[in-house]
């Protein structure tokens, strides 16, 4: 997806737990795969315009510390990360949280709820919505979205088609 809401709900914490509970481990890596993680994962149903553009602008926001965090000292991602394993005040884990709190109430999702538990929830609700061939938000970004162009900043990754 190029746009800013996907990117969001990708990077939360709440996806994080959905590919920790549903993706494997490799030699104590996790390992995403589309089958288990992503094609499972269920994506909000009903997110406002407005809940739509805080997980995008949150995402944008993380996306500008990352690069600005990881030029000024040099840093790969995997560098950046480690960061938030340290104790003490972090903008990155500030604005990781941003971003969380904001997908969290795209999903609807109480603060400090079981996430994983409300995710499976979800899943198990969207199965037999599909199953009785009941329309479902699917990945990306949702009908509600006022403007899609609005949603897709100079730095997302852009699909290549090779014409």
């Amino acid at each position: 997806f190029a746009d800013d809401y996907s990117f969001g709900i990708l990077q939360s914490g709440i996806h994080w737990s959905w590919v920790v509970a549903k993706g494997s481990t490799l030699k104590g890596d996790q390992n995403y795969t589309s089958d288990t993680v992503f094609d499972t994962f269920p994506w909000p149903q009903s997110p406002t315009p407005a809940q739509v553009k805080a997980v995008a602008e949150a995402a944008v926001s993380l996306r500008a510390l990352r690069r600005e965090i990881m030029a000024a000292n040099g840093w790969s991602l995997r560098d950046l990360y480690r960061t938030l394993e340290t104790p003490g005040t972090n903008r990155l884990r500030d604005a990781q949280a941003a971003l969380d709190t904001a997908v969290r109430a795209a999903y609807g999702m109480e603060a400090g709820g079981d996430t994983l538990g409300f995710l499976l929830r979800l899943n198990l609700e969207l199965a037999d919505k599909e199953a009785e061939g009941q329309t479902i938000t699917p990945p990306g970004l949702p009908a509600v979205a006022p403007d899609s162009g609005s949603f897709v900043t100079e730095d997302c990754i852009r699909p290549f088609y090779d014409t």
